[in-house]
């Protein structure tokens, strides 16, 4: 008997790829906003009080955006509405971790306090982090939503995009905290953490990115090869079958002895005429010589 032909790890999920861009888009987008932020005020406190929120709300969104579900017959995803109240809600929090520092009190009154003034009178800061938000990211991630529709191969060159501008942002919020560092009007533990917390963000990001862009890289031309191979005859267990909507990768397992011998015939990927993956599949069939 023939033991089962291994399917290479680039045939299967996304899902750690997806993850990697969900942890890159939110700590691109929290290494630049804390970069800003903190020459804007001219205390590096604000490194961690702007970049933890962006960085837990940068993600939640880039989960959202993954979503295929839309407004009612409309083709806004819910992901694109979503932005609105995330970005209140990042101002919220930003809100009451600005004011639980300062003043004195409970702790919670003035948390709770920051985070109404945030969501509200806030707005004139999280409006336009909105809009820049959208204005960096909008376009990559729009365009790596239709490439998505085209099936595994597209939504691998959209995973490309984002995880290429994830890694750009980080670099430029980097680069933006060295070459402009904030002022320190007072010395305590959140005034040191804030940069330090925005490198790390920006190491994050980087490290994410760049390792999206280039996994997603290395998966489609890995597997386009792949497929050549087999078309080839060169690699063994594996076949390209042509049908009607275009080529399928079938994978070819003998079991059985003797005259009990059968082949189990397993279509592992829809592919187009080009052999770019379309999307993976889950069906057997059996079949004697």
């Amino acid at each position: 008997m023939r033991g089962p032909s291994r399917v290479p790890t680039f045939f299967r999920s996304l899902r750690a790829l997806r993850t990697l861009n969900v942890i890159a888009l939110g700590a691109s987008l929290a290494a630049a906003t804390a970069a800003v932020f903190m020459n804007l005020f001219g205390t590096p406190a604000f490194g961690l009080i702007a970049g933890l929120p962006t960085f837990l709300y940068g993600m939640a969104w880039g989960v959202l955006l993954r979503r295929r579900a839309t407004v009612g017959k409309s083709r806004v995803r819910w992901g694109w509405v979503a932005s609105i109240p995330l970005a209140m809600a990042n101002g919220a929090l930003a809100g009451g971790l600005a004011l639980s520092m300062e003043g004195q009190g409970s702790f919670l009154a003035r948390f709770l306090g920051g985070g109404v003034l945030g969501a509200t009178f806030g707005a004139v800061f999280w409006i336009p982090g909105l809009l820049a938000t959208l204005a960096v990211f909008g376009l990559p991630v729009a365009r790596s939503q239709r490439l998505a529709d085209q099936g595994l191969a597209g939504e691998e060159r959209g995973e490309r995009i984002v995880g290429l501008a994830s890694f750009l942002l980080a670099l430029v919020a980097v680069f933006f905290t060295a070459a402009f560092p904030p002022s320190r009007h007072r010395s305590d533990v959140f005034v040191e953490l804030g940069p330090l917390f925005t490198y790390v963000l920006g190491a994050i990001g980087l490290a994410t990115g760049g390792a999206a862009a280039l996994a997603a890289h290395y998966r489609g031309n890995r597997r386009l090869r792949f497929v050549e191979e087999v078309e080839a005859g060169k690699r063994a267990g594996f076949r390209v079958d042509p049908t009607k909507e275009g080529k399928v990768l079938v994978r070819v397992t003998t079991q059985g002895e003797g005259y009990r011998v059968a082949d189990v015939e397993e279509e592992v990927l829809a592919l187009d005429e080009a052999g770019e993956a379309l999307r993976e599949l889950d069906g057997q069939r059996a079949r004697e010589p």
